[in-house]
């Protein structure tokens, strides 16, 4: 997942967004004591910066900034020195003017964000009492599973959400970045993810104790055999035929016909049953194959022991169970020209 958090939403999802909690319109303090706090606050500042703002201008809740921004940068960046500062101090004039303007009513929104009843649809405080609720059924829960887990009771902090979110809406100074936010929250729940993954990796290989053994017993007696070669990597082969061609380079592309069997015999792909070669790239398979590839000249026909970490891992891909340690016979016919 090298996606933000909140690319997987379409922009109305994105708006059903905030906490419905707290009385009054003000912003809790920014208070980052901790990595929970400061995630909490940018995934605040994160939403609001994605699509709030430009919903509640749609909806006519606020009076849009944007054309006046655009309108004085072009003309600023045209104009002499002197005139450049009269351009500023009336571009900050007219926002200012706006924002008087839209104060009361942010300060709306925020309270019915905040707030748990129904009342005029049309309304700011409406507007913010529908996207509270829906954040505190869908969006909050799932943030919290993705950064915890679905079992953890560790929680965000949610004034500090509101307290990131409201800074945006208010244009004050920011304690993390919109940049650095949308950064801080997709680290932390890539982080996440990759923790969820060694958890459930764990679990799996207590289920699959008996034969992640019985594989590592295997391939302890298969190395002792003659003619076979065990690398550091933990992958064996050994020679059934030897080729004098080219040895392949990671950037090239291989026709080969293969065999592949588990541990007990068991076929699970063979491109010779099929009578009909395959083409891929060295890098394009497992680890192993691509471990083997690299020493192989072409002409060459060997049988490789693939231990389960070089194949499919945890994965369960139907006949190969996971920590399943694999067995092929690979002839390398030819390298592909480009």
């Amino acid at each position: 997942m090298k996606k933000t958090i909140l690319s997987t939403f379409s922009a109305m999802t994105v708006l059903a967004v905030l906490m419905a909690s707290c009385g009054g319109a003000s912003a809790p303090q920014t208070s980052l004591k901790n990595s929970v706090d400061s995630v909490s606050y940018a995934y605040g500042v994160s939403m609001a910066d994605q699509g709030l703002v430009q919903y509640l201008e749609q909806s006519g809740v606020l009076q849009s900034t944007s054309n006046i921004e655009y309108d004085y940068q072009m003309r600023i960046a045209a104009a002499d020195s002197t005139q450049k500062e009269a351009l500023q101090k009336e571009r900050a004039a007219k926002i200012d003017s706006i924002n008087k303007i839209n104060a009361p009513r942010l300060n709306e929104f925020i309270k019915g964000l905040k707030a748990t009843i129904n009342i005029d649809e049309k309304s700011p405080y409406a507007q913010g009492l529908s996207i509270g609720t829906q954040f505190s059924q869908q969006m909050l829960p799932q943030f919290n599973t993705m950064l915890f887990g679905a079992n953890s009771t560790q929680k965000v902090n949610n004034d500090q959400i509101l307290a990131g979110l409201i800074s945006v809406l208010k244009n004050k100074q920011l304690a993390v970045s919109k940049m650095d936010a949308n950064a801080l929250v997709q680290k932390e729940i890539e982080k996440a993810q990759e923790a969820e993954q060694v958890r459930q990796e764990e679990d799996l290989k207590v289920q699959y104790a008996d034969s992640i053994a019985a594989g590592n017993a295997f391939m302890a007696e298969n190395a002792k055999r003659e003619g076979v070669v065990a690398l550091p990597s933990g992958l064996q082969y050994e020679v059934l035929k030897a080729g004098k061609g080219t040895i392949p380079t990671e950037t090239d592309r291989v026709k080969v016909h293969y065999h592949g069997t588990l541990i007990n015999g068991t076929v699970f792909d063979s491109s010779v049953n099929r009578g009909e070669p395959a083409s891929f790239g060295v890098t394009q398979v497992i680890a192993g194959w691509t471990e083997a590839l690299k020493l192989m000249p072409v002409g060459s026909k060997w049988k490789l022991y693939i231990p389960y970490d070089l194949a499919y891992g945890a994965q369960d891909r139907g006949t190969i169970k996971p920590f399943s340690n694999l067995i092929f016979e690979v002839e390398l016919l030819e390298i592909e020209k480009k």
